[in-house]
């Protein structure tokens, strides 16, 4: 099983869960989820094949992974965000410095990689298989997408499931 189940999506939404009002945080996730079915217009299949919470592997898949890490700030401007994949792991992590330690130095060599594109869908596939990639290998748990404490509202992930 991938350490990170959701991977960038809840990577992407992470941000959202954040907020301390969580009525006004669901909300906001479940708008952001609706806006990027409809500015990819993913539906049917590619839908249900996004809704698997796996890594995304069609182009429809990637570029609705994309528009939801644009929302969030994770991808600004064609870049992935270091900054802001930093905020969502101090999020999680933030009290443990050994997985804090480990989610930095993920972000980094997934920051690397991102930099052979500035295309948001390639840009997107690339880091939510990093992520999941460099996440088994660092043993990295407990965070956005695992069942942990956090999970996703039973409102928000009825939204998409």
């Amino acid at each position: 099983m991938f350490a990170f189940k959701v991977a960038c999506l809840c990577l992407s939404v992470a941000v959202v869960f954040g907020e301390n009002n969580q009525q006004n945080s669901n909300d906001r996730s479940a708008s952001i989820f609706q806006s990027c079915i409809s500015e990819t217009k993913l539906s049917g299949d590619a839908l249900k094949g996004f809704r698997s919470m796996s890594i995304p592997k069609t182009q429809a898949e990637k570029c609705m992974m994309g528009c939801l890490m644009r929302k969030v700030n994770v991808i600004n401007n064609g870049k992935f965000s270091v900054e802001e994949a930093t905020k969502v792991a101090q999020k999680y992590y933030g009290t443990n410095e050994t997985m804090m330690k480990k989610a930095k130095d993920l972000i980094d060599v997934c920051a690397k990689k991102a930099q052979s594109t500035t295309e948001e869908c390639a840009l997107a596939g690339i880091v939510t298989t990093c992520i999941v990639e460099e996440a088994q290998k660092a043993g990295l748990t407990g965070g956005p997408g695992s069942r942990s404490k956090r999970t996703v509202s039973p409102k928000f992930r009825h939204s998409i499931v």
